[in-house]
């Protein structure tokens, strides 16, 4: 197992649930040679069945990238990554339980709201009358039942984030990842829907990675944080554990906690 630093505030019961998804000593450098920039630097982490994690931090410090590689649209140069202990290294995108959410939503403007819902679990094979209750169950979750015929241009941007997320998770995916999700909408809409998302995939016990560069957000909606710099993570943990017993001066001074 790989521990977490300052544990402390974490919830006991869910560190012994069993590790949904694990990054060991991943590594992942963008060009070659001198001009090469290293975007992750020995990473090792570890997300449980059922937990809301959240990776924070400042621009350009590794975040996108380690979700990139979790979902399968990057391969890692040392490392691996293991879902429910199966090394997922190499398996193809399309292979994995793992769905992600956009922060340019991606929705097929052609389709509607039950269309888009519905597109994964037509190419899964679905039959048709799955699919027309899973909708309707998707539908009813975010909160848009009187909206399935509308088109997303029909949508406000809160409403098709909405629509992304009901997608995502029609499937049933293991894993959510959603890549800054909410950074288009305005602060009191991010700060609501951030909550209704967390609310629901607590609700399917769905573990879930957010990237997100709100600390406010972080903070608000996660079990626990990864808090990350130049490619390496700094600590992870719950929110009192970050802020109370910080690993080193940065943590410290990047959740305010300065003298």
């Amino acid at each position: 197992m790989i521990p977490r630093f300052a544990v402390r505030g974490v919830d006991e019961a869910a560190m012994e649930r069993p590790v949904a998804i694990e990054a060991r000593h991943v590594g992942k450098a963008f060009g070659v040679g001198a001009s090469a920039v290293r975007a992750l630097d020995g990473v090792s982490v570890e997300i449980r069945e059922g937990e809301f994690f959240t990776l924070l931090g400042p621009s350009g410090c590794g975040k996108t990238t380690l979700l990139r590689l979790i979902a399968g649209f990057e391969v890692p140069d040392a490392g691996q990554i293991l879902l429910g202990g199966q090394d997922i290294t190499d398996l193809a995108p399309n292979r994995r339980p793992v769905n992600t959410v956009f922060q340019s939503y991606a929705l097929f403007p052609h389709l509607s709201v039950a269309g888009n819902i519905a597109f994964a679990l037509e190419m899964l094979g679905r039959p048709r009358a799955e699919i027309a209750a899973r909708v309707a169950r998707m539908v009813e979750l975010v909160r848009l039942e009187g909206m399935a015929d509308r088109r997303p241009a029909q949508l406000s941007g809160g409403q098709q984030q909405r629509v992304a997320l009901a997608r995502a998770l029609a499937p049933n995916p293991r894993i959510l990842l959603m890549d800054e999700p909410f950074s288009n909408l305005d602060t009191e809409m991010r700060r609501s829907l951030s909550r209704e998302v967390r609310d629901i995939l607590r609700a399917r016990q769905t573990s879930a990675i957010l990237v997100t560069h709100d600390q406010d957000e972080a903070f608000t909606v996660a079990d626990v944080t990864g808090i990350m710099l130049a490619g390496e993570l700094q600590q992870w943990g719950s929110a009192d554990a970050l802020q109370n017993h910080p690993a080193n001066d940065f943590v410290a001074r990047f959740v305010g906690n300065t003298p």
